[in-house]
């Protein structure tokens, strides 16, 4: 059977246009070469395999498309299984190809990186004190890198900043005097450890204004862009996060809050624990549970279950889209690899892809390419959109 059923078959499946006939084919496939103990990543199909498959398809072809995302989890979980596999195969140079006079063929190349691609962002961001002097902490040394009135502010590994007790003799202050802030740019991302032992994630283009010390009732920080945050306990002093103006309340918990500017919507995904939501211009408050997603859209606050692996994504090192826009995934593009998109072209189409957040620009953009429905082109830092005619 030639080759471009089989590439077909993969780019439906990816794109979530496979009938329940060709995912079972899909999933059974990269099955079979888990049992034999394949290695996928570095080597060649098994094409004797992958022809008793595709030959399979003539005879199920024909069964309705139902959608990826119903089902049992352990559907829903295999599927990525699957897809991961597929597009780290994709993302380390393997593509389709057809050819009418041999016999079909897949090729993986160590393709060179290209002379106009854009490399993935890095642990970049910038510390400014409570007396307005800025610190590069992409350029900064490991180890402590600045003192405020008790307060250590230490470098301690790659992307990581902690803040620690520097003496004995430890004062409390007023909080509202020396407040820092974390920016990180587009292409960014960095960790902080805040004074009470909350952990902070911070994504690209996204900042976060705190106290270096947390005092009276209260532990407040302002936050713009994406964060997620691993709260310490403290009954006495609940934690809050204002973003624009929403308010976040919590004791202690894991959540994530996405707060670009650019986004339609404020959402505030809770991971354990629980968080209160406050919309202040309508004075509305709601609760989450673990597993709930709060969408602040124009004052206007929806609650419903969330999709926590595709929240947690870019935490984890990782791109995942599952059943959106282009659109949407443009945004996330641009944030993490500092370019600008021309929107002008943009179709209106859905996508399910799962991929490192280490891939080049060139990479992704391959991999979005595999369903045959767009184009894209890298001029300078300029993302160009077509339709695949």
């Amino acid at each position: 059977m030639e080759e471009k059923h089989f590439s077909d078959l993969i780019a439906k499946y990816l794109s979530g246009n496979a009938s329940e006939a060709e995912i079972s084919l899909v999933e059974e496939y990269y099955k079979r070469l888990e049992a034999r103990g394949a290695n996928v990543q570095n080597s060649h199909f098994d094409f004797t395999l992958r022809e008793e498959m595709l030959n399979k398809i003539r005879e199920q072809i024909e069964r309705p498309v139902v959608e990826l995302n119903t089902g049992s989890n352990k559907r829903y979980r295999r599927y990525f299984a699957v897809a991961a596999s597929i597009l780290i195969i994709l993302s380390s140079g393997l593509y389709f190809y057809k050819n009418r006079t041999q016999a079909p063929a897949l090729s993986i190349q160590n393709s060179p990186v290209k002379i106009n691609d854009v490399a993935p962002g890095g642990n970049k961001a910038v510390l400014t004190l409570a007396d307005g002097s800025r610190i590069s902490l992409d350029d900064a040394q490991q180890g402590e890198i600045a003192v405020q009135s008790g307060i250590s502010i230490i470098k301690k590994i790659e992307g990581q900043l902690i803040y620690e007790r520097a003496d004995t003799e430890f004062r409390v202050l007023k909080s509202q005097d020396i407040y820092n802030k974390i920016e990180t740019p587009k292409g960014g991302q960095y960790q902080v450890n805040l004074p009470d032992g909350s952990k902070v994630w911070l994504n690209a283009a996204s900042s976060l204004r705190y106290p270096a010390v947390f005092s009276g009732t209260e532990r407040k920080v302002e936050l713009t862009g994406e964060a997620y945050f691993e709260i310490s306990p403290n009954k006495l002093m609940p934690f809050k996060v204002v973003s624009a103006s929403q308010v976040v309340e919590v004791l202690g918990t894991h959540f994530n809050v996405n707060a670009y500017s650019n986004e339609s919507q404020i959402k505030t995904t809770l991971i354990e624990g629980s968080v209160k939501v406050s919309e202040s211009s309508i004075n509305k408050v709601s609760y989450l549970k673990p597993g709930e997603e709060a969408l602040n859209k124009k004052g206007e606050i929806l609650v419903h279950s969330a999709n926590v692996e595709q929240v947690m994504a870019w935490k984890n090192g990782n791109f995942q889209f599952n059943d959106m826009y282009l659109v949407d995934i443009m945004r996330q593009l641009e944030r993490w690899y500092d370019v600008e998109i021309d929107y002008s072209a943009i179709p209106h189409t859905r996508y399910n892809a799962y991929m490192s957040r280490n891939l080049h620009l060139s990479r992704v953009l391959e991999i979005l390419e595999v369903t045959g429905r767009v184009k894209f082109s890298i001029e300078g830092k300029t993302i160009k959109i077509s339709k695949n005619k």
